[in-house]
């Protein structure tokens, strides 16, 4: 990756480190330059390693000077505390200038000082291996040199128990032979960088991870790397959004970037195809519900990855981690200080005590809740948990002191929400709250029996959302990744009885925010909306409800986003009062054709050319083609009116097309 960086210019290629004898675990692993990002805001829990960029060697094979090791030395304090691991990485782009790398690489003398010096250096910082960033080896005498110098490292790092992992470009790396396969933990694929504008796309993820694994690296050694800035702009995500960039596009104002969509399906592609996923870097990325890393770590918690292990003893049926960042600021007391802008932590102020309740979604048999704060002058929280917000029981005192503490509370508790009171000093700050897992063992939330129960993912039609596996009682799929302005619409569903009905919906939402309608008929009949709730996690799990007035008769159902951000697993129908049968019927209109009637695709079937015939251009949209599970299985930028769908497999397939405000679906046969 090539960024320019205060003090310095970087061209910084990320690469992500694993371990080859832990490779059961997806890893999920971030750069912290030592430049910017501060190590007390880190989402530790959601990682397993961090890299910490970067030393540069000479060409005699002596280091440079190590940027801010003060920095260093807590970083991995307080990852070692989280069971993060943490790794050196050497070299980076630097102007790409390599000379130190080529120098020391071609001299065996110069190869030794260099292993004996990352020795010592792995050894005064108590760090857990070496990532080497070399951009790039040659090819001939330059690759064997690299082969020779990433064999001599291996030997060295593994009889010590430490990891050795290397940052490759995503395609075309020729230079890094075959035999580093099998010295290395794994690699980190630099798949990104590729252009200005459109340089890190789903389908360069793809062709990075085809590459790699076609030369023979094992799936475990495969780590896909993926940028959380954009370009030419070299902005971070997090100043996009700031300045009104939508977080699950992937285009804003001529910059390219990766949004919260193409991060999940990134993801789901790494698990798919490798064992874990990397990012450049930590401080590029946004707050709260916006956060990319928050985004990889749904989708590890959605396919049973995991990321850092819980307390020995726990039982981890519930493992609901709750970053202070991504709790809604509404559910803060107005009186409480949050730290600056950015509501990276909780904070004590003017009033003693403060609390604030976090709903987990349904009630859970508590074993345990795991603290990460500070605190100061003595002060401390006490624990709570209620079944219904309001009776709450006392579970834990908690003592604070002046460090980052990790606090393991031995809890006996039943409840739905938890409570946390804090106590201040005066005008000072007596604590900061920077996040907390609560572990226990799920209680049961059946689907409801009578009345009319549609599962959300068996819709007849849809625009813009996808399926996944639930871990929602009785499993299956529910609806994911809904936007604004998604929908989804159930065929011939009756209502027996004129009068009021009550719709209820089984959601799901991380940070809340989300607001959901339902119609009949294509929205030719609104029967009402309501609020979408934090339940603090994508597969945490609650039933929201609205009464509704509907003639009786037969009609085409629909559920509508009208703020997305959640997810669906099933909607039920009941009816609560009794009325006068009618027949009433209609006729469910593709709601995408308001904008589309001169949006076709031929030819239908397609053997190998898609082509688009559209009335307007197509330019700065995006197309997106769905398999018919809903998982995302092309993507491009609409720069022509022509795609090669040559290799996907038969079958049936949705193309949607996203310009701005307006989404076009259209089906076709392949």
């Amino acid at each position: 990756m090539k960024k320019n960086l205060p003090g310095r210019i970087f061209l910084a290629l990320l690469l992500f480190t694993c371990v080859q004898r832990a490779s059961a675990q997806f890893k999920v692993i971030g750069y912290m330059p030592s430049w910017a990002g501060d190590v007390n805001t880190v989402q530790y829990s959601k990682l397993t390693h961090i890299n910490y960029a970067f030393i540069l060697p000479n060409s005699n094979g002596t280091l440079q000077g190590l940027d801010n090791p003060s920095k260093l030395s807590s970083l991995v304090s307080k990852a070692h505390a989280n069971g993060v691991k943490v790794m050196i990485s050497v070299g980076g782009w630097n102007d790409g200038n390599d000379s130190g790398f080529e120098g020391l690489a071609a001299s065996s003398g110069s190869r030794n000082t260099f292993v004996q010096a990352l020795i010592s250096l792995v050894n005064q910082y108590n760090l857990d291996g070496v990532d080497i960033d070399w951009e790039y080896p040659d090819n001939g005498t330059s690759a064997n040199n690299y082969l020779t110098l990433m064999t001599s490292l291996s030997n060295e790092m593994h009889s010590r128990g430490k990891l050795l992992t290397a940052a490759v470009v995503g395609d075309g790396g020729a230079s890094i032979l075959n035999g580093v396969f099998s010295v290395v933990d794994f690699l980190n694929l630099m798949a990104y960088d590729y252009n200005d504008y459109q340089h890190s796309t789903y389908a360069l993820a793809q062709q990075s991870m085809n590459y790699w694994r076609g030369r023979g690296l094992p799936k475990e050694k495969c780590v896909l790397g993926v940028p959380f800035y954009g370009r030419p702009s070299w902005e971070s995500f997090a100043q996009l959004i700031a300045r009104g960039a939508n977080p699950y596009s992937d285009t804003y104002n001529g910059v390219g970037y990766n949004g919260i969509t193409t991060i999940k399906n990134k993801t789901n592609l790494a698990f798919d195809n490798g064992n874990g996923i990397m990012m450049w870097e930590l401080s590029n990325d946004a707050t709260g519900a916006n956060s990319l890393l928050s985004a990889i770590h749904d989708v590890v918690l959605t396919r049973g990855g995991g990321t850092n292990p819980p307390p020995t003893g726990t039982n981890i049926a519930l493992n609901k981690t709750v970053t202070v960042s991504s709790v809604e600021e509404s559910q803060f007391p107005g009186n409480l200080a949050v730290d600056g802008n950015s509501t990276t932590r909780w904070s004590s102020a003017a009033a003693d005590p403060q609390s604030i309740t976090v709903d987990l979604g349904k009630q859970y048999s508590i074993s345990e809740i795991r603290l990460l704060w500070e605190a100061a002058y003595g002060k401390n929280f006490v624990l709570e948990v209620s079944a219904d917000n309001a009776s709450w029981t006392s579970v834990k005192n908690v003592t604070g002191n002046t460090s980052l503490t990790n606090d393991y509370t031995g809890l006996t508790a039943t409840g739905r929400y938890v409570r946390m009171t804090g106590t201040a000093r005066g005008t000072e700050w007596g604590y900061s709250l920077y996040e907390f897992e609560v572990y226990g063992t799920e209680g049961t939330t059946p689907p409801p029996t009578g009345g009319v129960l549609i599962q959300a993912e068996s819709y007849n039609s849809m625009s813009g959302v996808q399926t996944e596996t639930t871990t929602d009682t009785d499993g299956g799929q529910n609806v994911g990744y809904i936007d604004q302005g998604d929908w989804m619409a159930y065929y011939n569903i009756n209502f027996p009885v004129t009068g009021t009905y009550k719709v209820e919906y089984r959601v799901a939402s991380l940070s809340g925010g989300g607001r959901v309608s339902c119609d009949l008929n294509a929205g030719a009949i609104q029967l009402g909306q309501l609020d979408v709730p934090s339940t603090g996690g994508w597969q945490n799990w609650t039933t929201i409800s609205h009464n509704v007035t509907v003639t009786a008769g037969t009609y085409n159902f629909g559920v509508y986003a009208q703020a997305g951000g959640w997810n669906l697993n099933w909607i039920r129908i009941t009816p609560l009062t009794s009325g006068t049968r009618s027949a009433v019927a209609g006729t469910l209109i593709d709601a995408t054709m308001e904008n589309g009637k001169a949006f076709n695709l031929y030819p239908n079937p397609v053997h190998q050319q898609l082509n688009i015939q559209s009335s307007e251009t197509l330019d700065g949209g995006i197309i997106r083609i769905f398999d018919i599970s809903g998982k995302v299985v092309m993507a491009a930028r609409a720069a022509s009116n022509k795609i090669d769908v040559s290799s996907l497999s038969k079958g049936v397939y949705t193309l949607l097309f996203t310009k701005g405000d307006k989404k076009i679906t259209r089906q076709f046969i392949k």
